[in-house]
């Protein structure tokens, strides 16, 4: 059906060469770009670097429907402000899609509108950019009661999402932004993702795969540390966490916390959930 209103619609409104020409030019031009939001490496970013960090972070996140805003915003818009677009983009889609896990039939025609505006003159700032979409930006209470209980896999491709997670939680913490794609650290589960009986008395067996994943349960840590710690008590843990170079490893070992339990995981979460608000949060909220 979207073919056919897609070929109507092109058959009402281009009915000249001049105008099949002019069609051509620009599907060729956002063709490029389309490629381009696919690769960091694209000649597209050569003059425009700092983009290059949100379109791989939207990659990650796996989501489309902003495509028509992203054409318009860069047929519009100065590069600078194309770049604050993006990194709205990336706010918004970490809120509402990644942890949220809402409806994304929701995000289509939002963004639609918005390209509308920007292509008709009536937007043209990035904070009237988000304005327009202000409706589906998760605001920062339901944001941080939805990330205080999320859990994300650390295997296949969910665990790329979940050490940019760590990683982002790291930066805020240290002031040194780690490469998720590049850092040398591995993701520790304080609760063993194979847990021995030793677990048994803090986390009862046939709820401890409720735990492994969640975000409260997970810090980065050198690999060499990772392999000491594995299925070694929480004390252990908290003395290998010590020597960590990471921020986080380290706030944990320098914490009160004598015991890890649900309650203990659930606080952790809570307090990198209000982290969270200020790091994954637009420049206009």
């Amino acid at each position: 059906m979207r073919k056919q209103r897609l070929f109507k619609t092109v058959r009402g409104e281009v009915r000249s060469a001049a105008e099949v020409f002019n069609l051509m030019g620009a599907l060729e031009q956002r063709a490029a770009l389309f490629a381009a939001m696919d690769d960091t490496s694209h000649e597209y970013w050569i003059d425009l670097p700092a983009a290059r960090p949100y379109v791989r972070d939207l990659q990650l996140f796996g989501v489309r429907q902003h495509m028509p805003l992203i054409f318009a915003a860069w047929e519009c818009m100065p590069p600078d402000d194309f770049v604050r677009v993006l990194k709205l983009l990336c706010a918004l889609a970490f809120r509402y899609t990644v942890i949220g896990g809402r409806n994304t039939n929701e995000l289509e025609p939002a963004y639609h509108r918005a390209a509308k505006g920007l292509l008709d003159g009536q937007i043209v700032t990035p904070a009237a950019v988000f304005q327009s979409l202000r409706d589906i930006y998760v605001g920062d209470e339901h944001f941080v009661r939805e990330f205080a209980t999320k859990e994300i896999e650390t295997h296949g491709r969910r665990k790329k999402l979940a050490k940019y997670v760590l990683c982002q939680l790291e930066g805020d913490v240290s002031g040194r932004l780690p490469d998720w794609e590049t850092d040398a650290g591995t993701i520790e589960h304080v609760l063993p993702e194979n847990p021995t009986s030793v677990w048994d008395e803090s986390f009862q067996p046939e709820r401890q795969k409720d735990f492994i994943y969640r975000i409260g349960n997970l810090l980065l840590l050198e690999s060499s540390i990772n392999r000491e710690a594995q299925n070694a008590p929480f004390a252990e843990k908290l003395a290998l966490y010590g020597k960590s170079a990471y921020a986080g490893a380290r706030d944990l070992a320098a914490s009160d916390q004598v015991e890890w339990t649900p309650a203990s995981l659930d606080a952790r979460q809570s307090r990198m959930a209000q982290r969270a608000a200020h790091v994954w949060r637009s420049d206009f909220a």
